[in-house]
């Protein structure tokens, strides 16, 4: 058996959440090695097909959230612009029709004054039915959920949780003006400057104990001892398979899925299309965005909560039409059946606090990292926010076992 390393932190996955905890481990004076079984980025890759750089759907970064933080303290440029809201319509009924200006007003003075805390414990569904009898204040509350969080099953899902994300929107978001690529390279770029390491292609098998720490496998066979390890290889599933022990975790089986349309485009285009007694959305990442060649746009169209594939992709390219998009403007396109929004879907009962935590009992030294783990942030908050706290814990740990190893 090899003699343990008492100051490496080992890493698993190089998402948002990986990269963020590499960051910050390396910045904190730790040796940081990711392994990555594909290449750098996960959901938050861009990839580029005749031209145009699709992110994987429409992704979005919230202005003033714990990415945003944790990208300025880490000192990660990010260029972006706010939605091109100027001439965003609404489909009801089958009909595109004008932003219900007076009807929005009306629901946002009800969202002033509702208290998320008063909540606690409902459905966001029962929230949204105590707005009233009729269709409207309640379907436009569905359809800003929808955008804000991306979850249309508002029966399995925190009113208290929905409510202050509502809330939060106000600030606004971004949309990354060189794809969310472009947050995946600044990690790293700063994760590497900082002294880490990292191996693509290269998949861990498992994480198991080792003389006075641990060990992580690579499916060649080849173990990485280690001090601590950071695992953020994306779902629950996944991580329970490479855990040292069972983490006694309830079922955590309720993704958040879409089904995704990207679109490159000749020509005009048009800004933003929401469905609101359907669970649709349309909106252009580009211009301003730097997402396709001179001339051209990217057009994202999302089925919130993914179906049957033929169903939901003949749905998309409806609602394509439905804003104006001609065939004749489409130069490239891209169908994503099932997209993985977050993993886990907490229920009304325990909200966000009922998500794993970064630390595994039982395995000191051995976190956790992702968009379904801890109490904070959602989507790419959560993931980051994860990813830093498991960073700094990992990096704690690595101290430690230079300092006080623990006997073999």
């Amino acid at each position: 058996m090899r003699e343990h390393d008492t100051e490496t932190v080992v890493i698993i996955g190089a998402g948002l959440a990986g990269l963020t905890a590499a960051a910050t481990a390396a910045r904190e004076g730790r040796p940081v090695i990711v392994v990555e079984a594909h290449a750098a980025g996960g959901r938050a890759r861009t990839d580029e097909l005749s031209g145009y750089r699709f992110n994987q759907g429409p992704h979005a970064l919230c202005r003033g959230g714990e990415a945003w933080r944790i990208l300025r303290d880490l000192g990660v440029p990010h260029r972006g612009h706010r939605p091109p809201l100027r001439g965003a319509r609404v489909v009801r009924d089958g009909k595109l029709a004008g932003v219900p200006v007076a009807k929005m007003g009306s629901l946002v003075r009800r969202l002033l004054t509702v208290s998320a805390a008063s909540w606690a414990g409902r459905s966001a569904e029962e929230w949204v039915e105590s707005l009233g009898r009729s269709r409207d204040l309640p379907d436009l509350a569905r359809m800003l959920i929808r955008v804000t969080t991306y979850v249309t099953d508002l029966r399995g899902m925190p009113a208290d949780f929905a409510i202050s994300r509502l809330k939060a929107a106000r600030r606004g978001v971004s949309y990354l003006d060189q794809g969310f690529a472009s947050l995946v390279e600044g990690l790293w770029s700063a994760a590497s400057a900082a002294g880490a390491t990292m191996r693509t292609r290269q998949a861990a098998t498992g994480v198991s104990g080792g003389p006075g720490g641990w060990e992580v496998t690579l499916a060649s066979g080849e173990v990485l001892p280690a001090a601590a390890v950071v695992i953020a290889a994306g779902s629950p599933a996944t991580a329970r398979e490479l855990l040292p022990a069972d983490p006694g975790w309830p079922e955590l089986s309720r993704p958040v899925t879409a089904a995704c349309l990207d679109l490159g485009l000749r020509g005009p285009h048009p800004s933003v299309v929401i469905g609101v007694d359907e669970p649709m959305y349309l909106a252009c990442h580009c211009p301003p965005g730097d997402l396709a060649p001179a001339g051209g746009s990217v057009v994202h169209v999302m089925r919130y909560g993914a179906r049957d594939a033929g169903l939901d992709r003949a749905d998309l390219e409806r609602f394509a039409a439905l804003a104006g998009i001609t065939d004749d403007q489409i130069v490239a396109k891209r169908f994503l059946p099932v997209h993985v929004v977050t993993h886990v879907l907490p229920g009304p009962d325990a909200g966000l606090a009922g998500r794993p935590g970064v630390t595994v009992p039982g395995s000191p030294g051995v976190y956790l990292a992702g968009d379904w783990v801890g109490p904070s942030g959602w989507l790419s908050d959560a993931a980051m926010a994860s990813g830093q706290h498991a960073g700094l814990l990992a990096a704690g740990a690595a101290e430690q076992e230079r300092t006080h190893p623990r006997a073999a």
